[in-house]
Formats: C-alpha cells, sequence, structure tokens
C-alpha cells in the first residue's frame, strides 16, 4: 500500500469549490530492468532456476550485460535473500575466493558486507565459490561451495558505478562508500 501510496502522492491535488477529486491516474512507468528482471535500489535482479557451475552462471550473468549477483549492504542481502526464497534452492551469488584466500565479487565490487553461515566460510575441499542458502535454518546465509556444483544463480546488472578497489579502508574512497 505505501508502494501504491507514494506513486499517487505527486498526482494528488486540491481544488477549491470544485467537487472534483482531482486524482488523477500516475502515468505508465516503465520498468527500467530487462524482461525478467526486478528493480531494486538502482540495480536489476534475475534468479535463474536453471542450473549452473559458478564460472557457468557468470558467463550467462555477463551475456545478458550483468553479473552474479554482488552484495554490498543488508537491505540488498534482505532483497536478494527473498529471492532465493522463492527458488527454494541455495544460488549462487557472485562471490569467490581469490589464489591469497581473500575473497572478490565477480563485478569488482570491494568486500564490504558478509553474511556468512556458521562456521563458514571453510575452504573444505577447496570450496571456492559462494551460494545462498535457501533452507529455513540457515536462510539467507552464505556458504562456500565447490565451483563445479550446479545450482541456480542470481544474475545483477547494476546501474551504478563500481568504486575503485581498496586494499584497505583507509584510501579515501573506501572511507566516504563507509560512510553514506
Amino acid at each position: 500500500i505505501s508502494n501504491r501510496i507514494s506513486l499517487l502522492r505527486g498526482y494528488i491535488s486540491f481544488s477549491r469549490g470544485s467537487s472534483s477529486s482531482g486524482i488523477q491516474p500516475p502515468p505508465p512507468t516503465k520498468n527500467p530492468c530487462p524482461d525478467g528482471y526486478i528493480s531494486w535500489y538502482l540495480n536489476c535482479y534475475k534468479l535463474v532456476e536453471e542450473l549452473a557451475t559458478w564460472n557457468d552462471a557468470q558467463d550467462a550473468c555477463k551475456k545478458q550485460g550483468g553479473h552474479l549477483a554482488s552484495i554490498d549492504m543488508s537491505y540488498d542481502q534482505a532483497f536478494v535473500a527473498g529471492v532465493v526464497l522463492q527458488g527454494k534452492a541455495d544460488a549462487w551469488i557472485g562471490l569467490r575466493r581469490m589464489v591469497d584466500g581473500s575473497y572478490s565479487w565477480s563485478d569488482g565490487w570491494p568486500v564490504f558486507f558478509t553474511q556468512w553461515g556458521p562456521g563458514e566460510p571453510t575452504n573444505h575441499r577447496q570450496e571456492g565459490c559462494v551460494s545462498m542458502h535457501a533452507s529455513k535454518w540457515f536462510h539467507g546465509t552464505w556458504n562456500d561451495t565447490k565451483c563445479d556444483h550446479a545450482k541456480p544463480y542470481i544474475c545483477k546488472i547494476s546501474s551504478g558505478t563500481t568504486p575503485s578497489p581498496c586494499k584497505a579502508l583507509t584510501c579515501h574512497s573506501c572511507t566516504l562508500l563507509l560512510l553514506l
């Protein structure tokens, strides 16, 4: 209801001496996302239920102009977790372990936020790619998984610009991002 109210808020007008309500229908809105994608905070997301390895899923997302989903704050985490729950199966996200043991998002976004499940990441048997749990006990938490497992995945097309990568949180652009 609040979305409808906010859409109508700009179209309600009052006039004295008129019995007309002054409410005019809002103009049709165009979805800023490609077909099959859901718009959320300047980004477009799509749950693909077709099973794929992490690399194949990333390639499929890139062909559509995006990447496997990066998650940079708790609001995005909650939204993506809701999308995963609809699919009822764990799904790939764009986080992957690098050779040095650090993690990196497939779209180049710095890793500021994580939502690891209990005891994760484990790197058990070379688990280097990350999926989001759909189970009711660990819903929305992240698990490092072998990259060659086939899972559904979430693509993200971002309209924002990726900040420059930072090695530490002392660089100027990272500090600004943390304050926002």
